[in-house]
């Protein structure tokens, strides 16, 4: 028998639906495997994408998944720890937990989700690394079962279905991606940008502005929970501000590279955009 993992809404080298993506609700996909190698203890699984300009950019670590289990929900909560599922680390995007593909527009990206048998638990804290996690399960690998799936975004000049020719206006309007969109996007290119590429004073202020994203955040979920608010105009504004100020930084980092400058100004358009629209209403 053949170590296998599959997903009912992936198929092997198919389509991952929006759902399980930045432009959808961003949850995870639930996934099934069968047939684990003799003694296995224990599981840990990485999804990634390794399309990223700026190398493998991770989108999930999940370790210390029981032995005996041989399934995961659709939409595993982003939390430390998850009762009965496992401990998980820190994703490309610098949060726990998930974080769905969410590419540049252009071709098709390629995400492997990557599930690894072990002989033995894994005792990892959570919030672990990529590189942490390879190098506690180094020497403990039963077995390897591989799942891909591809995702891609139009490029803002593709014409939705519908559109003639006589209605360059409208397209203008279409490729601009909604605000949650605009700010998932962003923050995936910050994540991709960072991890080898700005200084060390970019990436001083780069972490303070997350800190202050996670503030605005937070506060948020609060206020909903106490009084059924949503996020109000100051704080979207500020929302937006934080990731313009992030990519205002790496654009400046990025002058003599003309690929991920390109990429960080249609990103900033898109947030510019937004800013203008939520300040008249």
């Amino acid at each position: 028998m053949v170590f296998k993992l599959r997903s009912p809404a992936i198929a092997p080298s198919g389509h991952i639906p929006a759902k399980y993506t930045c432009d959808g609700s961003d949850l995870s996909p639930p996934l099934r495997w069968t047939d684990p190698p003799l003694n296995t203890q224990s599981f840990a699984l990485i999804v990634d994408d390794h399309d990223a300009s700026g190398g493998a950019t991770v989108h999930w670590l999940l370790y210390g998944v029981a032995g005996s289990l041989r399934e995961l929900p659709e939409g595993v909560p982003t939390r430390d720890t998850v009762e009965n599922i496992g401990t998980q680390g820190t994703n490309g995007f610098g949060k726990v937990g998930y974080g769905g593909p969410c590419p540049p527009p252009g071709p098709s990206h390629h995400y492997f989700f990557r599930l690894y048998a072990l002989d033995a638990p894994v005792e990892l804290p959570p919030r672990t690394a990529k590189v942490d996690v390879l190098r506690t399960i180094h020497g403990h690998v039963l077995g390897r079962a591989e799942l891909m799936g591809r995702y891609s975004r139009k490029e803002p000049s593709d014409r939705p279905e519908g559109v003639g020719d006589h209605a360059p206006a409208l397209m203008a309007e279409l490729a601009i991606p909604s605000l949650p969109t605009a700010l998932n996007s962003a923050m995936y290119l910050i994540g991709e940008l960072t991890n080898d590429e700005a200084g060390t004073r970019v990436l001083a202020e780069i972490n303070l502005r997350f800190a202050r994203i996670e503030e605005i955040i937070s506060d948020v979920r609060f206020n909903r929970q106490q009084d059924g608010w949503g996020i109000s105009k100051p704080r979207s504004l500020q929302l937006v501000d934080e990731h313009m100020g992030m990519l205002d930084l790496l654009m400046a980092e990025s002058r003599s590279r003309p690929e991920p400058l390109k990429r960080l100004e249609v990103a900033r358009a898109a947030l510019s955009f937004h800013r203008k629209r939520i300040e008249r209403e």
